[in-house]
């Protein structure tokens, strides 16, 4: 590379979140520049790689990007791109905002791209997370983190551990698309350590100074949703429909549900999952409207198995003489080959120490849809009116139910049928899956059964004796089903 004085003309737009994301040199900080389209993400996030690596110099960084096309269609031409102010109309070519072509070289086989003001940069693809281990690196940079699985930044930020780094921070720009981790992690729980910056597109007062035209269009062809993700650089599920849209956590999580009662016996809904086992806990109260589930506490153990999650329980409550009734997908009464033994023979050898129990698993699992509605209506039916409750403790990032609301505000269907989405490694719909099987047992969302009087012809003594005694069959049924409705 040609040895010379190094200019970068870009900088960021003064006094927006650009600025204050590039100037942010807080150590050990995980930075999320968060912006909608057009609001400078891709720039703003190459220039802060490019500070850190020369700050840092020189050490090497890690800068993972969705896929490895990603640099070669987008970093790569943005190292290059020229300055529209600069840009002769007659050649197309101007002063580049960030390197010139001899400033720096990427290896296409090794992934690593040296320049002239810092040390090498190591690029790796989100789509292998278990490929990205190595060497200590000073710092990292994430590119569209919503477009990779929560493996591939944990993975990123753990080799972010070289102890002569002027500068140790973990960064990342994008869109957030979706409601899973990015949401979680840069949500309004995060810890102190999290920055986020986020950008409208309105603030970008270069690019609407050069096509002003531009946000015209993008409001005239997009939704509410869209105009949050990709205008005002804020959290919006743009990726299916949510399974349980009654569910509302500023109404539904709240700290005025009172703690467990000592009298009453323990609920206990399973979900067998080794990574996490998941146990929601709660109660049945009395409430306005008929018999309600109070979600009070919950155990959430990863790599763990039946007995272990169960064991978290007894230790939580050790001696409980009101009994435990536990709930259940129907296939953890499957025998196991090695042990001849279920899941439940296990729950209830382990809690049976601590008090008496029950089970109440069905025969089969109801269909997925009716355990969806059967949670959604307790929540908030056609009338208004709400009868699940969870108990909200502080500090909310830390509380035991917490688990079990992000599940209920991020579990999705899949596109154009009533099944649930659940990707590969995705572990959202686990707590409730688990709340499912126990308010369905209780409250199944079934249709209502509506009672004909039919005038019936003369018959034979023996033919209207059956035609009455099916009415009454039909009736009993129907109050039945009734009195489980009031439960």
């Amino acid at each position: 590379m040609a040895s010379r004085d190094l200019v970068i003309r870009w900088a960021p737009i003064p006094e927006t979140p650009q600025e204050a994301f590039f100037d942010d040199d807080t150590p050990d900080a995980n930075l999320l520049f968060r912006g909608g389209w057009g609001s400078g993400k891709t720039m703003t996030v190459t220039a802060k790689a490019l500070k850190l690596s020369a700050i840092n110099a020189p050490l090497p960084g890690i800068w993972t990007v969705p896929d490895y096309a990603h640099i070669r269609d987008t970093i790569l031409p943005m190292l290059e791109e020229p300055d529209s102010d600069t840009v002769d109309p007659t050649t197309g070519g101007g002063e580049p905002w960030f390197l010139r072509p001899g400033d720096f070289h990427y290896h296409q086989t090794d992934h690593v791209l040296r320049w002239a003001g810092g040390g090498p940069i190591h690029f790796v693809s989100g789509e292998n997370p278990e490929s990205i281990a190595g060497p200590n690196m000073a710092f990292a940079v994430v590119d569209e983190p919503g477009a990779i699985p929560y493996q591939a930044w944990r993975n990123t930020v753990a080799r972010v551990r070289h102890v002569a780094a002027k500068l140790r921070q973990k960064v990342a720009a994008g869109t957030n698309e979706d409601l899973g981790w990015l949401a979680e992690m840069f949500g309004p729980d995060r810890a102190e350590h999290c920055h986020v910056y986020q950008m409208s597109t309105r603030q970008n007062s270069e690019l609407l100074r050069r096509n002003p035209a531009y946000l015209r269009e993008v409001l005239a062809n997009a939704t509410d949703n869209e105009i949050a993700a990709y205008i005002e650089g804020g959290v919006a599920n743009l990726t299916g429909a949510l399974a349980y849209p009654t569910f509302d956590a500023d109404l539904h999580w709240t700290s005025d549900v009172r703690p467990v009662e000592p009298n009453d016996p323990l609920r206990l809904a399973f979900d067998f999952n080794v990574d996490p086992m998941v146990v929601v806990i709660g109660q049945h109260r009395t409430g306005p409207h008929g018999i309600e589930p109070h979600i009070l506490d919950g155990v959430t153990i990863y790599g763990s198995t039946v007995d272990q999650a169960t064991a978290a329980v007894i230790e939580k409550y050790p001696t409980w003489k009101a009994g435990f009734i536990v709930y259940g997908d129907s296939s953890g009464k499957d025998r196991h080959v090695k042990s001849l033994r279920s899941n439940y023979d296990m729950i209830r050898d382990v809690l049976q120490t601590a008090g008496p129990v029950t089970l109440k698993v069905p025969t089969s699992n109801p269909p997925v849809q009716r355990r969806i509605n059967s949670v959604n209506r307790l929540f908030k039916n056609a009338l208004g009116q709400t009868r699940c409750w969870i108990r909200k403790t502080p500090p909310a990032k830390s509380c035991a139910t917490r688990p079990l609301v992000l599940s209920l505000q991020r579990t999705q269907k899949k596109s154009g049928t009533d099944e649930l989405l659940k990707k590969s490694g995705e572990t959202v719909t686990h707590w409730s899956d688990a709340l499912g099987y126990w308010l369905d047992y209780e409250w199944p969302a079934q249709r209502p059964v509506a009672l004909v009087q039919m005038i019936m012809p003369r018959a034979s003594q023996t033919e209207g004796s059956r035609t009455v005694q099916a009415w009454r069959e039909a009736k009993r049924k129907a109050r039945e089903a009734e009195i489980n409705g009031a439960h």
